[in-house]
């Protein structure tokens, strides 16, 4: 009988070791994400990088700025490699995030648009107005950034984007801004 029962114990502690030994592999396998395996976590690409359509970088500056601009198209597009990054030119491309674009407005604003812009930029203090120059410096919805820059009676506008990854390439004086 005692033999019995020393099986038993020992059948007991092995089915309680097994049982531990079950239990730390499936909190370990919970603690690690696996890439991809989890799809309420994830992301589409999409959303992080700048949408293009039929090979032309699309900018919408009301969705940046809350402010309508007049009709405009995309000019040029550059990627956006600081002088801090050591990445070669043919490594990077606009899809990626990483850009200066240049647009051309189809005619030059009324006064409308910018008194528009000098009341918004009360409340809004992305906004920076001088005499002839207007800039908008803003972090996006990942982390990213846009700069905005445009001259007062003007057509053209250029628009920077950086990745989060890249903002800390970005001058202390413009980072400060942004906090």
């Amino acid at each position: 009988m005692e033999k019995k029962n020393s099986i038993s114990k020992h059948i007991a502690k092995i089915l309680l070791v097994i049982v531990l030994i079950i239990i730390v592999i499936a909190s370990c396998h919970k603690s690690k994400t696996i890439e991809g395996s989890n799809d309420e976590d994830t992301v589409a690409a999409k959303e992080f990088t700048p949408q293009v359509e039929n090979g032309k970088l699309n900018i919408d500056l009301f969705n940046i700025t809350s402010i309508h601009f007049p009709k405009y198209k995309v000019a040029k597009t550059t990627p956006f490699i600081p002088d801090s990054v050591s990445l070669a030119a043919d490594e990077e491309t606009v899809a990626s995030g990483n850009y200066t674009a240049t647009l051309i407005l189809d005619t030059i604003p009324n006064k409308t648009f910018y008194q528009r812009i000098e009341l918004a930029a009360q409340h809004d203090t992305c906004w920076n107005i001088n005499k002839f120059a207007y800039t908008y410096e803003r972090k996006d919805k990942t982390g990213g950034f846009y700069k905005i820059v445009f001259s007062k009676d003007g057509q053209q506008i250029s628009v920077t984007h950086l990745n989060k990854d890249m903002i800390k390439f970005i001058p202390k004086s413009i980072q400060q801004h942004q906090k």
